[in-house]
């Protein structure tokens, strides 16, 4: 059987290590297996390139770059793995490109980035030391369940879920204040209200743009200052996801919900109906979104894809109710029913209809997620990286392939 070599780590709470092991039975279903080293513990790696089975990875598979830059010594020289073996290396990306910039510059064309959203992929197009196809994967269900699995009673039981770690807005403005000078500061300030009066505009997808125009309303151009771009970006992006993510919290205080994530502790849960769970445990919460009566999500100021917690919610067949302006939902029943808007009583509002109907609640979570597995079915993501993977491959060929036109150089001179 086929492998992919999949090269996890260790990140909050297990996130990226459980979603990439969840693509497994996906795979499986595919002809293709699974194999994960840890990159806390390279011991297996090296016996397993010497080995047969290395014949056998169609690619490699990781997150932000982890483990791209493994090397060897050959010669008394240090080469990079992949390259030596020539073994297509795809590194998703579920974040902007503005966090950990050096995560997204790739090694060479044999390295592959793919990116969850359209504007994050936009964003590193547009930014320098580009390698490699750049690209977005489709969106994958995550610990997919069959209904006949599901214990529906659980279910209209149970309690919404909000997955989200926590951020105080007021903790980023005060780093502002006390870290940087004050036009810097000021220009912060100006673009962090606008945003914050505005939670429902699109102009949070594309924050390098209003950051960019606001300088040459400024008369400053700012195009080639790479860091102080990524720096705004960063620093924006961060306060708009704890405004929205602090204030979905505060709407919640009065539902009977249940809040689990870090970093909450700006909020005081005493004497309201929400509970607060300090606790971001991937595996645990597999069980609590099945056994959920829904899930609230907020995407990180993006539009055009669906978060994770929307595909593992779509993967236990539970509703979600995510941020108005979601380009996927637009191909879903019950659209209308699906989102809400950063205005405290239109969001409450949906809360109280999640809870009112509970059976209905419940059978509309069904309906949805078995009409986003018919739009984006489990295997696609896969068969586009497996493409990804093979036009890798060839590209990076060292001689001509055999029995082929002998009228070209291979590889092709400039």
């Amino acid at each position: 059987m086929d492998k992919v070599l999949y090269l996890s780590g260790a990140t909050r709470g297990g996130a990226l290590e459980g979603i990439g092991r969840a693509f497994a039975p996906v795979l499986k279903q595919m002809d293709l297996e699974l194999l994960e080293i840890s990159l806390l513990d390279l011991a297996p790696l090296l016996p397993l390139l010497q080995s047969p089975d290395a014949l056998k990875i169609r690619f490699v598979l990781t997150w932000v770059g982890m483990g791209m830059d493994i090397s060897a010594q050959q010669n008394g020289q240090n080469i990079n793995v992949w390259q030596e073996l020539g073994i297509p290396l795809i590194t998703l990306h579920g974040d902007s490109p503005c966090y950990f910039f050096d995560r997204h510059r790739v090694l060479g064309n044999r390295f592959i980035s793919l990116y969850g959203f359209t504007e994050h992929c936009d964003l590193r197009r547009r930014l320098p030391y580009r390698n490699g196809p750049i690209g977005i994967v489709p969106p994958i269900l995550l610990d997919h369940i069959a209904v006949d699995e599901l214990d529906i009673q659980a279910k209209r039981d149970g309690t919404l879920l909000f997955l989200k770690n926590g951020r105080d807005p007021a903790d980023v403005r005060q780093m502002w204040t006390a870290g940087v000078e004050i036009r810097v500061r000021r220009a912060l300030c100006e673009l962090a209200d606008e945003f914050e009066h505005h939670l429902d505009s699109a102009t949070h997808d594309r924050i390098d743009d209003a950051v960019t125009q606001y300088f040459i309303q400024c008369d400053f151009d700012i195009e080639q200052l790479l860091n102080l771009r990524l720096f705004f970006i960063a620093q924006l992006d961060d306060y708009v996801r704890a405004v929205k993510c602090t204030r979905i919290a505060e709407w919640l205080m009065d539902f009977p919900v249940e809040i689990r994530g870090n970093n909450w502790g700006h909020l005081d849960f005493s004497g309201k109906k929400a509970t607060c769970n300090n606790d971001c445990n991937f595996v645990d919460s597999i069980r609590l979104i099945r056994e959920s009566l829904g899930m609230i999500d907020v995407s990180p100021n993006t539009s055009s894809m669906p978060h994770d917690r929307v595909m593992r919610a779509y993967g236990a067949h539970t509703m979600c109710l995510t941020n108005s302006g979601q380009s996927f939902i637009h191909e879903l029943p019950y659209e209308d029913e699906l989102t809400y808007s950063f205005d405290k009583e239109s969001f409450q509002s949906r809360v109280v209809g999640l809870l009112a109907d509970k059976t209905a609640t419940v059978d509309r979570g069904i309906a949805v997620s078995e009409a986003f597995k018919k739009l984006h079915p489990p295997g696609q993501a896969f068969e586009h990286m497996l493409h990804y993977a093979e036009i890798a491959r060839l590209d990076q060929v060292k001689t001509r392939l055999p029995g082929f036109q002998d009228f070209f150089m291979w590889p092709p001179q400039a």
